[in-house]
């Protein structure tokens, strides 16, 4: 099958460097105009099924995409950003000071570092797939988006590829970007990484 996975846009939290978990920030400007860009670019895929993360940044993206191709969104928990706890909200500069023994943990062994009140990302990288295995299952035949966030799409590329997560640091997820999988008996192979070319140009301002 084609898997197309798909970053929501940006929010006002994405823009300012804070944590973003599972909290109900919208889509800014910006990330409104990212959404339709992406849904601009699907419209020539093709037929296929939509799922997306029920966290509101990720189903307004979704949203936009359904509202261009009239594809019914399938919401998919497993989909969802890393449960940050009581990270939420706060300037990723800040994080170390904050919360110095769970940075430790997640510059060596970031799997396992949990958030406080939240999750681990080998965790999220374990639900994660799981709801990719499911999607695969469903439409062994056809063409499935999904819309995540920066943490899963990471886990998911590494699980694909068979990279310990230790180094999921080394794939990058733009927001609005675009990464294609495809499956087959052997396995998955990330035919694209996170494409960018449909979205709106920058600000030189900004």
């Amino acid at each position: 099958m084609n898997l197309i996975i798909v970053r929501h846009g940006q929010t006002n939290l994405n823009r300012d460097g804070r944590v973003l978990g599972h909290g109900p920030e919208p889509l800014n400007e910006t990330g409104l105009a990212q959404a339709q860009a992406v849904a601009q670019a699907l419209t020539h895929v093709g037929s296929f099924t939509l799922y997306s993360s029920p966290v509101n940044r990720t189903m307004q993206t979704a949203e936009a995409i359904s509202g261009l191709t009239d594809t019914p969104i399938a919401p998919k928990p497993g989909l969802a950003e890393l449960d940050a706890g009581e990270m939420e909200g706060i300037e990723g500069r800040k994080l170390g000071e904050l919360f110095p023994d769970v940075m430790a943990v997640w510059r060596s062994d970031p799997a396992k570092a949990r958030m406080p009140g939240g999750e681990t990302l080998g965790e999220v990288q374990d639900r994660a797939w799981k709801a990719i295995a499911e999607i695969v299952d469903a439409h062994p035949d056809g063409t499935a988006v999904a819309v995540s966030h920066n943490f899963p799409i990471q886990t998911i590329v590494c699980s694909a590829l068979g990279m310990n997560l230790k180094d999921f640091r080394r794939v990058k997820v733009d927001l609005g970007s675009i990464t294609r999988l495809q499956t087959a008996a052997s396995g998955f192979t990330v035919t694209s990484l996170n494409e960018t070319w449909h979205l709106p140009a920058k600000d030189p301002a900004n």
